[in-house]
């Protein structure tokens, strides 16, 4: 009888309050070898991290299921490349975090990039809106140390506030 969101966050109320801020991964298909590495490294720091094709629940609205994502993660990670930030679905993941900013007044959009195109080719309304953020610099992810490096820089600027 108790709701699933309060069941997810009872440890931090009864103790020791979680070191990272939840993640939502919003990126498109074509970038999942990127998105599976990341949501794996962040699963293994203990970053709690909603990955569409492992958290959604069978038999409910697949929109429903990413709204409640979205709304109860502290970021919404969005990985910025030509395919996410051309993808109906991750374009809406953006309107609904930015929303979500302007309802709360707090940070929620976190953007990473892997290519350069949201800064030299993306032509959307809400660009200033993302851009005004500093965007995590991913671009060389295929690079053992490259990678490791920016994602020691992700996990840093990822730590909960107290």
């Amino acid at each position: 009888g108790v709701p699933d969101d309060f069941l997810q966050y009872a440890v931090s109320l009864a103790g020791t309050p979680f070191e990272f801020y939840s993640a939502f991964i919003s990126y498109s298909s074509k970038d999942d070898d990127f998105a599976k590495r990341l949501y794996a490294d962040l699963q293994a720091k203990g970053v709690r991290c909603w990955f569409f094709p492992d958290d959604a629940k069978w038999g409910e609205p697949k929109w429903g299921e990413i709204d409640v994502g979205i709304r109860i993660h502290d970021k919404l990670v969005v990985i910025c490349s030509e395919h996410s930030l051309q993808s109906g679905p991750v374009l809406r993941e953006i309107e609904r975090a930015l929303q979500r900013e302007d309802r709360e007044h707090k940070s929620v959009l976190f953007p990473v990039r892997i290519d350069d195109y949201i800064f030299d080719k993306w032509e959307h309304p809400r660009k200033a809106d993302v851009v005004e953020k500093v965007v995590g610099d991913m671009r060389n992810w295929k690079d053992h140390d490259s990678y490791q490096n920016a994602f020691k820089r992700l996990l840093r600027d990822f730590k909960a506030k107290a």
